[in-house]
């Protein structure tokens, strides 16, 4: 039934008035109209023409009263059921277990249903109906209930809570007495009124609180562990030089009692204790010990401390990232006796033999104790060695950020316009800072390859693609010298890692044009049996026998690192070098691999013709990055090729920046290793916020396999730090044209 509206029921009635008034006025003229001058027929004929119009009047009559009536009742259905939908949409508003509040375009509360009330008991019966936002948003602030931080007052929740309620879409996080959490959310419509959800995510936050309450314990019991498995004693300190951690061995070589070693003691009360009942002998050391803690400038050289029963300790500290420090103490008392009992045998060796013959047999056994004693010694040093290895393996990210913020600042430093004496100046320090990034490089890479952290991908490769790749790469680099360089074509496949192989043998062709004055270099490969040799050739002025081992030394004199990295390689590999050479004739470096048949060749897909770079200037991008310094220099080299840059050191602050944005960016470029999470988590929650995959570059110091491979995995850009401005940019349009 159509409802009928109240102005047409009020026409029906004024309607029914009037013809009414008719028929009371046709009536009445009947009435008058008796002619007693006239004759019967007159007054008959008149009779029946006002009984016809009387009949049809009351017609009409009767038609309007129906018609009122069928309105009435309409009516009366439309507002039963404008009060039924009212009722259902109030019941289904108190069935949301979320709590909920409608307010309208003047900011005035029109409805909110039982969970919205209940959430602060104490401010309940002040939401009524025409309540304004701004005096409700006062309320909420004044609750015994709200939590507020430490620096924020009732006013400044009160003033912000109202900016955001005034935004299109807005939602924070707040927490409550009680230790409850709740999401706060906000969304206009399109007809401007307001819908305000309050979402309990306390079992949500607890949870996720008692996984990183988990993780960081088991995190605790493997350092913990580790720590326990050490031969020396470790204690490490926080900034503020308070205990966080200890094994067993620092406890037992300092003699320490239980009641001084607890969480959070502090270093001055310990290392008193220590200077007053173990090191009373040795002031001097313990007060460089202790002057050390208190400013830890640079790390602590070991330092020899004798302790009162006669042991001699060595005591070294690091400094670590954050400020706190770490100290070992090991125990070298058996290597000094060692050495001592040596230096005194060679010393008094001959009187020794002269005058006491009888105990030749009992000193070559002593000497053999000491012998073993020192091998031990070594043993342990080596072990020393590797741990220090395995540290700089994993500090590459820490090692290579100041870097890479100088070579940005040096890239914006170009474009200011020097002068060319200055230019000058500048493109000597890029080349230095580029020495310097080569020589960083190869020294990370031999601790990776040290500590055993590199992975290798064994597969079937072409070596004449590998070949003639790096023959096109240095011949440049030969042109300079006049040196001819040629490359024997081959249609050999063999079995290695394309991306370590290659490392060999450009370090090999490299070493070769280095020292190559005149002749040239040859580059080819042949079949040996089920091996193929790679074999670089130069007429250079070739190596001594008894110089070939040395020059895969680390520390060989002007050989540089190319050729210690090809041996630690070439050993991760399993692949044979060989080295020959005639003095004054030149040398040949051969790498053997396993032979194997070519793989079945996969038909390539139909090539894509090259996009043009784009137009930066109308473009925004977001940049995530926890060291300032590097993100100031990320930001102007952004701003300097017209881009938006948008700077965020966090994913929680970069959330906050997303949405106050009119528009979505149109670029991320994230550093992988933040303060909390990773470069690749952060872009992933962003995506995930604006509803779509927006294009991004994660930007590394870690440059192995397994975290390039994880950046790539979720359509993510690789970039390696030092960042290089044409590499950066030359991904940033790629990526955007994509």
């Amino acid at each position: 039934m159509t409802p009928v509206s109240h102005d047409a029921s009020e026409k029906m009635e004024d309607r029914l008035r009037k013809l009414e008034k008719i028929n009371r006025a046709l009536m009445g003229r009947v009435e008058r109209s008796t002619d007693f001058s006239g004759n019967g027929f007159s007054l008959f004929q008149t009779a029946i023409l006002l009984e016809g119009q009387v009949s049809a009047r009351t017609g009409d009559l009767k038609r309007t009263l129906e018609d009122l009536s069928d309105a009435y009742a309409r009516l009366e259905d439309a507002r039963d059921e404008a009060e039924t939908a009212k009722q259902n949409l109030t019941s289904a508003i108190e069935a949301v277990s979320e709590g909920f509040a409608l307010f309208n375009d003047a900011e005035e509360l029109v409805m909110c249903n039982t969970p919205f009330r209940a959430l602060l008991p104490d401010i309940e019966l002040k939401l009524k109906p025409g309540t304004p936002f701004s005096r409700i948003a006062e309320v909420f602030s004044q609750s015994r209930h709200l939590v507020l931080d430490q620096h924020r007052t009732p006013d400044h929740w009160r003033t912000a809570r109202i900016e955001l309620f005034r935004k299109p879409h807005a939602a924070f996080i707040q927490k409550l007495s009680g230790d409850r959490w709740i999401q706060v959310s906000n969304k206009k419509t399109e007809t401007g009124a307001t819908v305000v959800f309050q979402t309990d995510i306390t079992d949500i936050v607890r949870a996720e609180r008692l996984r990183r309450e988990r993780e960081l314990d088991e995190q605790s019991k493997i350092l913990q562990a580790t720590l326990d498995h050490l031969p020396q004693g470790i204690c490490m300190f926080s900034k503020d030089l308070r205990l966080k951690a200890w094994n067993h061995r620092f406890i037992d070589l300092l003699s320490l009692p239980l009641r001084l070693v607890a969480p959070l003691a502090g270093f001055d009360r310990i290392w008193e204790w220590v200077g007053q009942s173990v090191f009373v002998r040795d002031r001097a050391g313990v007060s460089a010990v202790l002057g050390w803690m208190r400013n830890p400038s640079a790390d602590l050289d070991p330092v020899e401390l004798t302790k009162s029963d006669g042991s001699i300790l060595s005591v070294s500290g690091n400094v670590m990232p954050d400020g706190g420090v770490v100290v070992s103490f090991a125990d070298v008392t058996e290597e000094r006796r060692a050495s001592g009992a040596l230096r005194e045998a060679k010393e008094t060796l001959e009187q020794r033999v002269e005058e006491r013959t009888a105990a030749l047999t009992r000193e070559v056994v002593e000497r053999r104790t000491i012998e073993v004693e020192l091998i031990d010694a070594r043993d342990t040093a080596q072990e020393l060695t590797k741990s220090k290895t395995r540290f700089l393996a994993a500090a590459s990210h820490d090692v290579l950020q100041p870097l890479n913020a100088a070579r940005i600042f040096l890239s914006l430093l170009g474009g200011t316009g020097l002068d060319l004496r200055q230019q000058h100046f500048a493109d000597k320090v890029d080349k230095a800072f580029g020495s310097v990034e080569e020589v960083l490089g190869t020294l990370l890479d031999i601790s990776r390859y040290d500590s055993g952290s590199v992975e290798t991908n064994i597969v079937p490769l072409s070596v004449a693609e590998i070949l003639t790749t790096l023959v096109a790469e240095f011949q440049p680099l030969a042109d300079q010298k006049q040196l001819p360089l040629r490359c024997v074509p081959c249609e050999l496949f063999g079995l290695s890692d394309a991306r370590l192989l290659r490392q060999i043998i450009q370090n090999l062709i490299s070493n070769a044009i280095r020292y190559t004055v005149k002749g040239g270099i040859l580059v080819g490969a042949r079949r040996r049996g089920r091996m193929i040799s790679v074999e670089v050739w130069d007429t250079g002025p070739g190596i001594p026998e008894d110089k070939r081992e040395f020059i895969f030394a680390d520390a060989a004199k002007g050989a540089g690192l190319g050729l210690a990295i090809v041996r630690r390689i070439a050993r991760l590999l399993d692949h044979r070098i060989e080295v020959a050479s005639i003095v004054g004739k030149g040398s040949r470096f051969s790498i053997e691999l396993p032979f194997c048949e070519p793989p079945l060749r996969r038909a390539r897909p139909p090539a894509v013709s090259e996009r043009l770079p784009v137009d930066l200037a109308s473009f925004t991008a977001i940049v995530i990055e926890n060291d300032l310094a590097i993100l100031e220099g990320m930001l102007e080299l952004l701003q300097e090729r017209g881009m938006r840059a948008i700077p965020a050191v966090s994913l929680g602050e970069a959330i906050e920046t997303l949405q106050s944005l009119e528009k979505t960016p149109d670029l991320i470029i994230a550093d992988y290793h933040l303060d909390q999470g990773t470069g690749t988590e952060a872009i992933a929650a962003l995506r995930q916020a604006v509803g779509h995959v927006i294009p991004a570059i994660a930007v590394t110091a870690d440059h192995t396999a397994k975290v390039q491979a994880e950046i790539q995995k979720d359509q993510i850009a690789y970039l390696r730090k030092p960042i290089k401005t044409g590499d950066l940019f030359a991904l940033i349009h790629k990526v955007i044209a994509q």
